[in-house]
C-alpha cells in the first residue's frame, strides 16, 4: 500500500509564484491544491490539508489564517511575503505564530517539504 502524499492548499498567490511552487512541490512528492480566497475555508474544512500557503501581503490575511487554523487545527498555515524574506507560521495545535526570516535559500521550500517528512514518519 502506497503512503498518503502530503497535500498543500495554495491560496491566492502571484501567478509566477504558483507556477514555481507547483513544479517544486510536485518534484518533492507533494500534492498541490489551488483555491481562491472565497473557497479556502470550505476547502480547508473539507480536505484538512497538511499545510496552507497564503500571501502575507494580502488584505485580511491574518484573520483568514486564524479562521483556517480554527477549521483545520492539524494544518500548518504559512503566511509568506511575496519577496520571500519572511514568513509567519501557525503550527498545528498552536495558539500563536512563529516568525521565520528566510535568509537561507530554499527556506520556504524547506518549510513546505517538512510536512512531507512528517507525514512519512506518521505512516
Amino acid at each position: 500500500m502506497e503512503a498518503a502524499r502530503p497535500q498543500i492548499l495554495l491560496g491566492s498567490l502571484e501567478p509566477i509564484m504558483l507556477v514555481g511552487l507547483r513544479r517544486v512541490l510536485a518534484e518533492d512528492g507533494i500534492d498541490v491544491i489551488e483555491g481562491d480566497s472565497d473557497e479556502l475555508v470550505t476547502e480547508a474544512r473539507r480536505l484538512q490539508p497538511d499545510a496552507i500557503l497564503l500571501d502575507l501581503s494580502a488584505a485580511g490575511v491574518h484573520a483568514l489564517g486564524e479562521e483556517l487554523h480554527r477549521v483545520a487545527p492539524q494544518t500548518k498555515v504559512i503566511l509568506c511575503a511575496r519577496d520571500e524574506t519572511v514568513m509567519e507560521v501557525i503550527e498545528p495545535a498552536s495558539n500563536g505564530t512563529r516568525l521565520v526570516a528566510l535568509t537561507v535559500p530554499g527556506g520556504l521550500r524547506n518549510e513546505l517539504t517538512s510536512i512531507r517528512d512528517r507525514v512519512r514518519v506518521e505512516d
